[in-house]
């Protein structure tokens, strides 16, 4: 789950997958860990009865088991719930959860629309980009997105842009950053706008663009110095070696050796998912 965790109570063989992240959990402290770690996706449905009866049979755990089933039948709130599960382990201090419960309040008296954008920052923050984006559009078409200010509008789209970048490259994200810029007029949505547009179309367009939104001297010039220095540092990646490479493989049209050279790189790329 991407940190080492120290369990202390029983570490099952038989985990619980939870059903929407697909996240295998082996034991109380893995628990812990998720539920603390996500709290803007965690509610009153994560304590199914699957999940009461594994903690009962695989954790070994049955008076916490009762104690949650007591909880589900009184429809206890939701930090009566998580308290019930985090007070099972150490793995977190009282100071720490008495914390998250405050969060859960926080969580709970928010809009609709910016629990919704939290939610989707939260994905955002671990990478987890492509379930980023998918939460972002999903406020985007929302009823709810009609609540939100041109700025935040704004910078939902910059986020959004942020993690299409990652998923589709600059050009799709250029177009998010510019109309993210049109609403909340942050500096740094019309920076990410610059950058794209040297990336896609060249430093003349780039140019072209500074002169259309009346950037100043000094911010165009920290602008070029940053992707010159990029173009330097790239020039010396040996990923960019690689892809020299492939573009002279393929200009000679020998497919059979592109294809071999693509797949040592995939699976290079699957065994070092395996490590993780």
């Amino acid at each position: 789950m991407g940190k080492l965790i120290l369990c202390r109570g029983r570490l099952t063989d038989r985990p619980y997958v939870l059903p929407i992240t697909g996240y295998r959990i082996y034991s109380i402290e893995e628990l812990c860990y998720y539920i603390y770690n996500n709290i803007y996706f965690i509610n009153e449905n994560l304590f199914t009865d699957s999940l009461i009866d594994w903690i009962k049979t695989e954790l070994c755990l049955p008076e916490r088991a009762k104690k949650l089933k007591s909880l589900q039948r009184e429809r206890a709130d939701l930090k009566s719930l998580i308290t019930v599960v985090l007070c099972s382990a150490d793995y977190y201090t009282e100071q720490e959860i008495k914390k998250l419960l405050a969060a859960v309040d926080e969580i709970r008296s928010m809009p609709l629309a910016k629990r919704w954008y939290k939610k989707a920052n939260s994905y955002l923050l671990k990478k987890q980009y492509g379930q980023a984006a998918m939460e972002y559009e999903r406020l985007l078409i929302s009823d709810e997105a009609v609540n939100l200010s041109p700025k935040d509008y704004g910078d939902l789209l910059h986020n959004l842009a942020l993690a299409r970048l990652h998923i589709n490259g600059p050009e799709r994200a250029s177009e998010l950053f510019l109309h993210a810029y049109e609403r909340n007029q942050r500096q740094e949505s019309l920076i990410q706008y610059l950058y794209c547009i040297w990336l896609c179309k060249g430093r003349e367009a780039f140019n072209e663009k500074i002169l259309e939104y009346k950037v100043d001297v000094d911010l165009r010039d920290k602008i070029v110095l940053k992707m010159e220095q990029l173009s330097r540092e790239a020039k010396l990646c040996k990923s960019m070696n690689e892809i020299d490479s492939l573009r002279r493989l393929k200009n000679t049209q020998e497919e059979s050796a592109l294809e071999e050279r693509f797949r040592k790189i995939i699976d290079g790329w699957i065994n070092e998912i395996r490590r993780m």
